[in-house]
């Protein structure tokens, strides 16, 4: 049990998987698969049957993480601070079962703007491929971030999640609060939740790193974050125009 719940640095050189290689792809293709059934009976149920769906799936990310957690006092005998659920996909568990214990704007807005766009690079660019496949880090890591995205993507076309330009606020405010903090825990222990102080290996953020610097590296991030808000919002402008012109 201890080797299946290793911690990253018992893991021997050369344990884990290839970034993109045929493992990767694979366990993509079959998350893709679930994420796509998982829709389609969400939005095939009733109000009721969405609203188990939606709290099932975020109390078994909420247990797995809590199983994660516990396994290094148990098992290893010592906590990593590094493992606290501080990343942006940590907090989106708690959000998640927020959200699922009674659905509101804000909460959807947050997991749509910044949940979902998280939880798709980190199964994209994942930080934890030096973990043996068959290891409870590795299998939690990506179904728990699959199952994040799925929380978001059936509410979505379901229609009880509708994405807005006007309400781009809320997810701004949740980062006016929530960043600065984290970012001086990041100083003081050494940590990099939210990959604000560095990026994340073979992520993009590595780049803006390698071009901007140190200092600069979080202007780039921000713009690359106002990139992706563009990408995700502006096909939802057309769609509600395009309702609204068709009623």
């Amino acid at each position: 049990m201890t080797g299946f719940f290793a911690y990253r640095r018992d893991e021997p050189p050369g344990s884990g998987f290839a970034l993109y290689g045929k493992d990767h792809l694979f366990i993509l293709a079959a998350l893709l698969v679930g994420v796509v059934l998982m829709t389609m009976f969400y939005d095939r149920a009733d109000k009721k049957g969405r609203l188990k769906m939606l709290r099932v799936t975020a109390w078994i990310i909420l247990l797995s993480e809590i199983v994660r957690q516990v396994s290094f006092i148990v098992i290893l005998g010592y906590y990593p601070l590094q493992e606290l659920p501080l990343h942006l996909c940590g907090i989106s568990i708690f959000i998640n079962v927020a959200h699922a214990t009674k659905p509101n704007k804000f909460t959807g807005e947050i997991l749509y703007a910044l949940g979902l766009p998280g939880t798709l690079a980190a199964l994209a660019f994942c930080d934890w491929t030096n973990y043996p496949l068959m290891t409870y880090q590795c299998i939690q890591s990506f179904v728990a971030h699959a199952l994040h995205a799925v929380f978001v993507i059936m509410q979505l076309k379901g229609g009880d999640i509708r994405p807005s330009l006007k309400k781009i606020w809320r997810p701004i405010i949740f980062l006016l609060v929530i960043v600065p903090p984290i970012y001086w825990f990041n100083t003081v222990f050494g940590t990099n939740f939210f990959f604000i102080n560095a990026g994340s290996p073979g992520s993009p953020l590595e780049i803006l790193i390698e071009l901007m610097g140190d200092k600069l590296f979080l202007i780039g991030y921000a713009g690359l974050l106002v990139v992706v808000w563009v990408v995700m919002y502006l096909p939802w402008v057309f769609i509600f125009k395009e309702r609204k012109i068709f009623r």
